[in-house]
């Protein structure tokens, strides 16, 4: 970042973080906010932490480069901080192509992430979250004020409560953009404004990227090119449960029955004092991350639950190191941390040694983005292709829910959606059906075909009932 520094920090027991101003004193609004996060989960908080911290890094980019050709005023208006708050998507995701002018002057000096839109919306609701914090803090120190127990320093309007209204700012709320708690009076207020026009945490629907599943029949290609065991067991048992690669880090052996060949998927704030969790430190306990599955029952598919399986057993026999501190079935494997969670490692360094074996795999660069893709996989087996007794494929979305933890179906269809190539060749078989040799079938002869599949269902049905009571009868 150009204009701030994001330092990692601890509250009470807890990580959090810490962000100095250009000036290297530190930003007290963003530590009261990051404060008012502890009690949500450590990814969260990580997301949370560094999506403000860019903001703020970008309005004071912003502030400098408007203020150095007096396309600002001194006095940085409402009007102005309501012009830079606009720009801010722009900047996001279309950077120096944007139409914006303060996004593109933004970029040339720091350069755009360039996002997509809908990344730019999440990256959006920690801002959001900040500047209604920033409101209710407003409001009660304005409580306080009218009581007598707090000077009057605080703006008795909110700042964005209407684009028509203009108050020049004082220099010293000026100085509490950066300084005072929860940029009071300089971003207080217009929660309702800030959400309909200026910081949008919501996108189109956009339609489902069919290329973010891992390829079913490279599966095995990729977990045979990890080059440990630990590795090849994670990641089959990834694809064959479906599950987050947070929710397989964090298996303990107790969850796992070999003769069975089940896994059980356990929230951990479910079983708070097992001794595995307490065998953690504070900081390292708060790294254990659930992010609302429902079930705990998970459906492992073949062939992967086998791989998973006998790569758990060369695992066992070869790289774990029994050490009686806890019972995660995955730990570090480097000399200087053996023994302990895996869970505590990088997500960086993780994801390098997935892309590793992607690339081995043979796969066209950029196909798969990560871990995740395992899961859409999955989602999408499940809702296509899963054999039936009955002859069909593919389980009720309802079900699907249920194996992949959702809370609700909305999430599920984000995971598992009907195959493009299921599509195709449902179109390529009704195109054949409709084309004669010499032209188009009419109206009234895909009608009648349409009349006779149906009867001919009907008469099937008869015959299997008949056959039914034929049978029970001689039983």
């Amino acid at each position: 970042m150009r204009n701030v520094t994001l330092l990692k920090a601890e509250r009470d027991g807890k990580r959090s973080w810490r962000l100095l101003g250009p000036d290297g004193v530190p930003i007290h609004a963003y530590e009261a906010f990051m404060a008012s996060l502890l009690k949500r989960p450590l990814t969260t908080r990580t997301s949370y932490a560094r999506n403000l911290a860019e903001f703020i890094d970008y309005l004071i980019e912003a502030g400098t480069q408007l203020s150095q050709d007096g396309s600002l005023p001194p006095t940085f208006d409402r009007l102005a901080l309501s012009r830079i708050l606009e720009s801010y998507d722009f900047y996001l995701v279309e950077g120096g192509n944007s139409g914006n002018e303060i996004a593109r002057r933004v970029h040339a000096v720091k350069p755009s992430p360039c996002v997509t839109r809908r990344s730019s919306a999440q990256m959006h609701a920690a801002v959001r979250a900040f500047l209604e914090l920033s409101e209710k803090v407003r409001l009660q120190l304005a409580e306080l004020e009218r009581a007598g127990l707090q000077p009057a320093r605080v703006d008795p309007l909110p700042l964005l409560s209407g684009l028509g209204e203009v108050r020049q700012v004082r220099p010293a709320e000026r100085a509490a953009l950066l300084s005072n708690s929860m940029l009071s009076g300089v971003i207080s207020g217009g929660p309702r404004f800030i959400a309909d026009r200026v910081l949008p945490t919501s996108v189109p629907d956009i339609t489902y990227d069919e290329s973010r599943a891992f390829p079913y029949d490279k599966v095995p290609v990729l977990i045979s090119n990890f080059t440990t065991f630990r590795d090849k067991a994670l990641y089959a048992f990834c694809a064959a449960s479906g599950c987050r690669i947070s929710e397989a880090l964090q298996i303990l052996w107790d969850d796992i029955d070999v003769k069975k060949g089940t896994v059980r998927l356990i929230d951990p704030k479910r079983r708070p004092r097992h001794p595995s969790y307490l065998a953690l430190t504070p900081l390292e306990r708060d790294a254990l991350v659930w992010k609302g599955r429902q079930s705990e029952v998970s459906l492992l598919i073949e062939p992967f639950v086998g791989e998973f399986f006998a790569a758990l057993e060369q695992y066992l026999k070869k790289e774990y190191i029994p050490h009686g501190r806890h019972q995660f079935v995955f730990q570090y494997s480097v000399e200087a941390r053996d023994g302990l969670p895996y869970f505590l490692s990088a997500a960086s360094s993780r994801n390098e040694v997935f892309r590793r074996a992607v690339r081995l795999s043979g796969l066209p660069p950029g196909l798969v983005s990560g871990p995740h893709s395992l899961r859409h996989m999955y989602g999408t087996y499940l809702l296509n292709y899963f054999p039936r007794p009955d002859g069909s494929y593919g389980l009720p979305m309802a079900l699907v829910q249920h194996m992949m933890g959702h809370a609700s179906l909305k999430s599920t269809a984000k995971y598992a959606r009907h195959d493009q190539d299921l599509l195709e060749a449902e179109l390529r078989f009704a195109n054949r059906m409709v084309f004669k040799g010499d032209g188009t079938k009419s109206l009234n002869e895909l009608r009648k075909e349409a009349l006779q599949a149906r009867l001919a269902a009907v008469e099937q049905a008869l015959r299997e009932e008949g056959e039914t009571l034929v049978q029970s009868h001689h039983g």
